[in-house]
């Protein structure tokens, strides 16, 4: 982290370290939510097959689980993920593949990030944990000098405009809210900021999954997670940024 981290950013820090220690390279270090992780997954897996990248770039990689099933997924890819969690980085250096390295960075610190062009860079639910939509915004604009002129950042983030849509689609259907989406340790995106400053293309890859389990009930997510997405639904979204 930078020089002076806010008792905040220590906090957060902690927190994942803990978690590394807890779950080591299990797939729920990261989101305790099965179907949904496979979701986030698969997702990513079918952009990585219509862009063909050469080299990604994995920010907020945890225990480089999710890193390590791309990597296997596309064997003639360089695959790099890095993360600020030192613990989560020993995690993902314990089991080695190929294509595939680990490092600890801090993306608020692109000094701290490799050099290199990268085809692709992704995060998952990595923007959200900075404490505010500066430096989120300030991020997000480091990690656009990483990519190359025509490469593409995949960010995978959760929205404050989803949580609200949600809510409000509840109450419709006569269900109290859903509190406590966003966690102390998170500060979900606005759509409309990523719009303005980044002119953010928006997909809204969870819908189907997000109606069935947030709204209808949680334990269809086994067959939400299958099902065709439909809709603009969802806090769950992924902004692309050219």
């Amino acid at each position: 982290m930078k020089d002076n981290p806010s008792d905040k950013i220590i906090k957060i820090r902690k927190f994942w370290n803990e978690r590394a220690d807890s779950f080591g390279e299990k797939w729920n270090a990261t989101l305790g939510e099965k179907y949904l992780r496979l979701l986030e997954i698969n997702t990513i897996i079918k952009l990585l097959k219509i862009f063909t990248p050469q080299t990604v770039l994995d920010v907020g990689c945890g225990n480089g689980y999710s890193t390590k099933k791309y990597a296997l997924s596309f064997p003639n890819v360089k695959f790099i993920g890095v993360d600020f969690s030192d613990k989560m980085i020993q995690k993902a250096n314990e089991k080695k593949i190929s294509n595939c390295k680990f490092f600890i960075a801090d993306v608020t610190e692109p000094e701290s990030i490799p050099d290199h062009d990268f085809d692709i860079i992704l995060t998952q639910r990595c923007i959200q944990n900075l404490e505010n939509y500066e430096s989120q915004y300030l991020a997000i604009k480091h990690l656009i000098k990483k990519k190359k002129t025509d490469g593409l950042l995949l960010l995978m983030e959760c929205s404050k405009d989803g949580v609200e849509q949600l809510n409000r689609i509840r109450k419709k259907f006569l269900k109290a809210p859903k509190e406590n989406i966003e966690p102390w340790h998170n500060n979900f995106l606005r759509d409309q900021l990523l719009i303005k400053d980044f002119n953010a293309n928006i997909i809204y890859f969870s819908s189907t999954y997000m109606f069935l389990t947030k709204v209808i009930h949680p334990k269809l997510d086994k067959y939400a997670y299958a099902l065709p997405n439909i809709g603009k639904f969802g806090y769950d979204r992924l902004y692309i940024i050219k």
